[in-house]
C-alpha cells in the first residue's frame, strides 16, 4: 500500500510540473505590451513573435569564418569629424549620437554616421572567438535608408584612449544623459590594419531588419579590464547569439 501511494503523488507531481511547462510553452505573448530584451520571457528566442524579421534568412550577428577574398572590395572610405560627446541609455545600450557631418562612401554613395553603440560581450565571433567588447557604428543612405554598419572588435588589454574620454560618465537612466563639450573622434577606435570581412545581414535587435551591409574590422583593439567591466556593469549581456549563414557568403579584404 505504502507503494502504491508513493507511485500516486509520483505521478501527480510529475502531471503537475508537465501541465505548468505546457501551460508556459503555450503562453502567448501580447505584443502591444512586449518589451524586447536578453533574458526571462524577453529573450532574443521571443524576438521573432512580435517583430517577424527576427526570423528571417539574413539575421545578425554571425560566426565569421571560411571568408572569400574579393578584390573587387577596397579599404574603407570614411570621413569622421571631431564632435563634442552625447552619451544616451536607450534601456538596452549606450549610444553616442554623433553630431551630422560625419560619412562612410560606399560606391559613391555617402552614407551618414548616425551614432555608435557598445555589446558586452561581442555579437560577432572569428572562429567561434569572441571578444568581450563590440562597438558598432551605424550609417545610414539618407535616400534608401539602407545601413551600413562598421564592426569593432575590443580585446582585454591596455586602456583605451578614445573610452577614456566618457568611461567614468557612462549615463544608467533614460532620462539623464551624458554631455560634454570636449570634441573627439570616432576613427581613433580604428585598428592600423584596415582588413575586415563583409556580409549582408540585418540588424542585432528588433526589428532585425534584414537592409544592412556589415564591415568587421578584421584586428582588433585594446580596451582595460576596467574599461570593459565599467561598460559591462551598465548594459549587461545585451548580446544577440550568433545566427545561420543561410548561404551567405562572407568576403574579405585584406
Amino acid at each position: 500500500m505504502k507503494k502504491i501511494k508513493i507511485l500516486i503523488f509520483c505521478s501527480i507531481t510529475i502531471f503537475f510540473f508537465s501541465c505548468e511547462k505546457n501551460q508556459n510553452d503555450n503562453e502567448v505573448i501580447d505584443c502591444n505590451h512586449y518589451h524586447w530584451g536578453y533574458d526571462g520571457d524577453s529573450s532574443p528566442d521571443t524576438w521573432s513573435t512580435c517583430y517577424s524579421d527576427c526570423d528571417g534568412q539574413s539575421q545578425s550577428p554571425i560566426n565569421i569564418e571560411g571568408a572569400i577574398v574579393d578584390t573587387s572590395l577596397s579599404a574603407l572610405n570614411t570621413n569622421y569629424q571631431d564632435v563634442p560627446i552625447e552619451l544616451n541609455y536607450n534601456g538596452h545600450t549606450i549610444d553616442f549620437l554623433y553630431e551630422a557631418g560625419s560619412s562612410l562612401d560606399l560606391n559613391g554613395v555617402d552614407y551618414n554616421l548616425i551614432q555608435f553603440h557598445f555589446h558586452t560581450h561581442s555579437e560577432h565571433s572569428i572562429n567561434n572567438n569572441f571578444s568581450p567588447l563590440e562597438i558598432h557604428l551605424v550609417h545610414k543612405d539618407p535616400i534608401t535608408e539602407n545601413l551600413a554598419v562598421i564592426s569593432v572588435l575590443f580585446d582585454e588589454g591596455s586602456e583605451n584612449e578614445f573610452l577614456s574620454k566618457f568611461i567614468d560618465n557612462l549615463p544608467d537612466t533614460m532620462d539623464i544623459p551624458f554631455n560634454s563639450s570636449e570634441l573627439v573622434n570616432v576613427s581613433d577606435i580604428f585598428p592600423e590594419n584596415n582588413g575586415y570581412y563583409s556580409y549582408s545581414g540585418s540588424l542585432t535587435t528588433p526589428p532585425c531588419s534584414e537592409n544592412v551591409s556589415w564591415f568587421v574590422m578584421k584586428s582588433t583593439m585594446e580596451a582595460s579590464v576596467s574599461q570593459i567591466t565599467k561598460l559591462q556593469d551598465k548594459i549587461k549581456d545585451n548580446f544577440r547569439p550568433v545566427k545561420s549563414l543561410n548561404g551567405r557568403e562572407i568576403k574579405f579584404f585584406n
